[in-house]
């Protein structure tokens, strides 16, 4: 019961007001949980935290399976020199264990070795355990969900049908159809604006990335088209892309893959741009 704090308050008349719906209070002999708080004020959270613990160990006995397959979210991912695709993982059922077949996102491989926070190797991580998991094919994005599969091949299966679905998803999101009465607009020359985004860790892309789609440059005839991102170095690649699409590359905190890159890009004419800000390069895009 929030806003205690107010002078109009009156935690009394909403204890009765919810017994109207079958949520009666413990201290009116129901099994209802009450807890008078003011978040504005942080009165007693410490009391609703107590109380959140108390159900959850005493009354519903939330537990997570540890004797199943592993399952849960990639938190973060960056891609390092010595280790290639790092992703930090947080198994939220079932046990990982080094040497299991993991899929995350569009990434998949074996798991090659652990990491705790401490930089400690692990050999397994049971539920609620952070871990930094080595062995992936490539960098997946954070958020992406993982799961352990049977076995390598089955694993480049589903990243396989995952990077396809993705793309193609990309490409009819791209692809406007039209009619015949959108044909005489769409003769009329749009300017766009292409980029390639790469950067450190993939948090930190697919942030840069939402804050570039939101730029609203009050014009209807310039569009923001972000035709690749990545983690990692500027590679020839994507040097490549970007030539071909007439785009600017985006480094955030990364630089070129060598000196070759360079001199490709000064060949092509492709204009490379560094960040290590994302409110400078939000701006300068704008």
């Amino acid at each position: 019961v929030n806003k205690i704090d107010l002078p109009t308050a009156d935690p009394s008349k909403v204890r009765g007001q919810l017994t109207e719906y079958g949520l009666v209070p413990e201290e009116y002999g129901g099994d209802t949980m009450f807890v008078d708080i003011s978040a504005k004020g942080r009165i007693n959270l410490d009391g609703l935290l107590e109380a959140i613990v108390l159900t959850a160990d005493a009354s519903l006995d939330l537990r997570a399976n540890p004797h199943q397959p592993a399952e849960g979210i990639a938190i973060e991912a960056h891609l390092d020199k010595g280790r290639g695709p790092v992703a930090t993982v947080l198994v939220q059922r079932g046990t990982l264990h080094v040497g299991d077949s993991i899929i995350a996102g569009p990434a998949y491989g074996r798991v090659r070795a652990m990491l705790d926070e401490h930089g400690q190797a692990l050999t397994e991580a049971p539920p609620s355990r952070p871990a930094l998991v080595l062995g992936l094919s490539s960098v997946p994005r954070a958020g992406d969900n993982f799961m352990v599969v049977d076995d390598d091949r089955k694993a480049r299966q589903i990243a396989e049908k995952r990077e396809a679905r993705e793309r193609n998803a990309q490409f009819a999101q791209s692809t406007k159809r039209v009619s015949l009465e959108d044909l005489t607009s769409l003769l009329q020359e749009r300017q766009a604006l292409n980029l390639v985004l790469k950067g450190d860790v993939s948090g930190s892309v697919e942030a840069l990335e939402d804050a570039l789609a939101k730029i609203d440059v009050g014009a209807e005839d310039v569009v923001l088209r972000i035709l690749h991102r990545g983690v990692g170095a500027i590679t020839e690649n994507d040097v490549n892309l970007a030539a071909i699409d007439n785009a600017i590359i985006i480094g955030f905190n990364v630089r070129t893959q060598g000196r070759s890159v360079e001199r490709l890009a000064e060949r092509e004419g492709v204009e490379i741009r560094y960040y290590s800000v994302i409110y400078q390069a939000i701006e300068e895009v704008e």
